[in-house]
């Protein structure tokens, strides 16, 4: 295949200067409002730890710089356990391609 050149290069140049500015100009200005707002993103993410997932009504309060809550369906069986093994087998008693506990294991 051939790639015809449609422009001139200076026009090219031109269109690579006004890209570069325009992202510049807005990875600066995503990077200010991180900034301003890193209290909201770490407590979203403590959220996020604690709960793997957060609704709406979580993230408002998060953006109201409110403590979000639990979420509407949890409960205390609900609690995520970080992956921990709760199948309450020992390793030799899991079936084969039981999902659960260490990757060494399988």
């Amino acid at each position: 295949m051939t790639k015809h050149k449609n422009v001139s290069d200076d026009t090219a140049h031109a269109i690579d200067e006004e890209i570069r500015s325009v992202v510049d100009r807005n990875y600066d200005r995503a990077a200010s409002i991180l900034n301003e707002n890193m209290d909201k993103l770490h407590a979203m993410a403590q959220a996020l730890i604690k709960y793997e997932t957060i609704d709406t009504e979580q993230i408002d309060a998060i953006m109201k710089g409110e403590e979000p809550g639990d979420p509407k369906d949890w409960d205390d069986d609900s609690k995520p356990t970080g992956g921990a093994d709760t199948s309450g087998k020992t390793p030799d008693e899991k079936s084969e391609g039981e999902i659960g506990g260490p990757a060494s294991q399988h």
